[in-house]
């Protein structure tokens, strides 16, 4: 597969709908060239593996709780937590407290340490709570989407066997449903008042907190912190397991003096994130709740996304710190009652999880009309804890995500050339190390193998270059991963789906370019024998019905003969991508030479 397809798609996408909107244009516009990358040069990298250009930040043993004690003990009475709609918050002293008596009170409930414990909950101030409370009685904790539908949300809690689950209220029905499906799960805990088969966080905020061991044995380096979820660089979704020293390494690495604007709160000053990147997700882990609390920041929750209940937050807290993704830095621009004087005390700009466009950044930071902000991009996986590159303060070149951040190393290889890493301007698959790299994939040595090198490094399965200074560019994905707004989106895992329904015979899906959304599912399906009156609406109506939102397979659904394998039945999706690709390519010409045919009539 050409390294550059997944470029090509999205070309071929973008000028389709442009070409087919009825515009009209001049011939030599159609189809832009390709921006082509400078001529490789020799590299100032040893054995063109990248380092960091940062100091080596100083690492710890201490656990994750033990670090969050030790903010409390620094900054007891500061606000650690606020909710952004209700105005319920806790301080630091208080959120140490209800820790200890969450953790207390399920090692009273019998749960052991290495059990499993998954939040399936909105952004809360009560999250942090239980995720640490239960870090604090020895219990790795699975994140879980609570926007997904409850089969998605048993499929990936039996992945890690769970056995406790915490969320909120509204959701009481559809957990009911997660633990009927998963029956490892045997207590739910819900923020809210008491029901039957229901504990109550409330109730469990009353516990005394003397079972709650703050010398528990941790071996920050082997017992695992956090559980979120994966689908790695191809196949269904898994568990990463990330230590203790994953995580806490992570922070540390973010937050080496050069690399941000973080500051350290003081009697007069405390930096605010508003928090609406989801909580389930590394980014919001890591980069907001764990930095936040490590350098005493106040966290202003967000349960769900609503325009105006966003911009109200932004108006009533006045940021230090935003963190972005690239739609949210479409409305930010577009927002016709955006207050600048909001981001008066905002000093950076960070965007994850997608690529964010040179000219966007460039307009976001005129429209905030705020010379002392900073825009800085970041690129990192799950399975890194998740971030490893990071643009540097003063960030002028706009597309990259930037070097290796503190004690990280980078190297592009292409097996079709070598297994030698290359030097800077050549495309190649991104391989990454460093002490922020999972532990593997809980229960699957198999899928860990694959990702992981003997030697430390993980595969990323995205298509990268670096520059001569070490600044490295995302251009395409080997994988197979479809990312819908920056959520993952495996093809196998709609393709199980699609083959329950009685008229499919075999289904496969793949991932098409969309302006908006960067990239949606598309399926082809092949119809059992004397199922041809069904339509693709009634397929597209079953599968969506069981998944959330940003799965739907709002690409279409195309009928087919046959889905193209190799000779082990593994599906080959790059045939289809091309196919999608020539066809799109098709409607360019065609439309190309209908507007020929206008302009020479004129």
């Amino acid at each position: 597969m050409s390294l550059n397809i997944r470029s090509s798609l999205r070309q071929a996408l973008l000028l389709a709908n442009q070409a087919t909107n009825g515009q009209k244009a001049a011939l030599g516009q159609l189809a832009p060239s390709l921006k082509m990358n400078p001529t490789p040069v020799a590299s100032k990298f040893e054995n063109n593996i990248v380092t960091s250009p940062f100091g080596d930040c100083k690492l710890h043993d201490m656990s994750m709780v033990q670090k969050l004690f030790e903010s409390a003990s620094r900054w007891p009475t500061k606000i650690a937590t606020e909710c952004g709609v209700t105005g319920r918050k806790y301080s630091y002293e208080m959120m140490r407290q209800l820790i200890r008596r969450f953790g207390s009170a399920l090692t009273r409930m019998g749960f052991q340490k290495g059990e499993v414990f998954a939040i399936i909950s909105p952004n809360i101030p009560e999250f942090p709570i239980a995720l640490y409370g239960a870090s604090g009685a020895g219990m790795p904790v699975s994140l879980v989407n609570p926007t997904y539908t409850a089969e998605e949300m048993a499929r990936q809690l039996s992945i890690n066997g769970a056995t406790a689950l915490f969320g909120v209220a509204p959701m009481a029905a559809t957990l009911k449903e997660v633990a009927r499906l998963c029956p490892t799960i045997r207590r739910i805990i819900l923020l809210g008042p008491p029901q039957e088969g229901i504990v109550s966080f409330q109730e469990m905020a009353q516990d005394s907190g003397d079972l709650f061991n703050e010398n528990l044995d941790v071996n920050v380096k082997e017992d695992i912190f956090l559980l979120p979820h994966s689908s790695g660089t191809s196949g269904l979704p898994k568990s990463v397991m990330l230590t203790h020293f994953n995580m806490s390494s992570n922070v540390m690495q973010f937050l080496e003096p050069g690399g941000t604007n973080h500051q350290v709160a003081t009697s007069e000053y405390q930096d605010t994130y508003i928090c609406l990147l989801p909580f389930f997700h590394t980014y919001g882990i890591t980069i907001l709740m764990n930095t936040g609390f490590q350098t005493g920041a106040k966290l202003v929750t967000l349960p769900q996304f609503d325009v105006q209940t966003y911009f109200k937050a932004i108006d009533d807290h006045k940021p230090t710190a935003m963190h972005i993704v690239p739609p949210l830095a479409s409305l930010l621009l577009q927002y016709p009652a955006l207050k600048t004087e909001s981001f008066s005390r905002l000093h950076t700009i960070f965007c994850g999880a997608a690529p964010l466009n040179v000219k966007t950044s460039a307009k976001l930071i005129e429209r905030l009309n705020n010379p002392n902000t900073s825009l800085q991009e970041g690129y990192g996986l799950t399975e890194t804890s998740p971030g490893i590159l990071m643009s540097p303060l003063g960030n002028t070149k706009f597309g990259s995500c930037g070097p290796p951040i503190s004690r990280s190393k980078a190297k592009v290889i292409n097996h079709n050339v070598s297994d030698q890493a290359l030097g800077p301007y050549q495309e190649g698959e991104l391989y990454l190390s460093g002490p922020q790299i999972m532990k593997g994939y809980y229960n699957n040595p198999e899928a860990t193998k694959e990702m992981i090198s003997e030697d430390g490094w993980l595969r990323t399965g995205d298509v990268a270059y670096y520059d001569e200074e070490g600044n490295f560019y995302i251009v395409d994905r080997l994988k197979e991963l479809i990312k819908v707004k920056g959520f993952q989106v495996a093809p196998a895992e709609l393709e199980d789906i699609l083959i329950t329904h009685p008229a499919i015979a075999e289904a496969a899906v793949i991932g098409i370019p969309d302006e908006q959304a960067g990239e949606v599912p598309r399926a082809y399906v092949v119809k059992r024998p004397g199922m041809d009156s069904v339509s693709d609406d009634e397929i597209g109506a079953f599968v969506n019905s069981k998944i959330s939102a940003h799965k739907q397979i709002k690409g279409g659904i195309q009928f087919c003969a046959a889905i193209p394998k190799n000779n082990m039945g593994k599906i080959l999706r790059k045939d289809l991508r091309v196919q999608y690709a020539n066809e799109t390519m098709d409607k360019i010409y065609s439309a190309t030479d209908s507007t020929a045919r206008q302009l020479a009539d004129l």
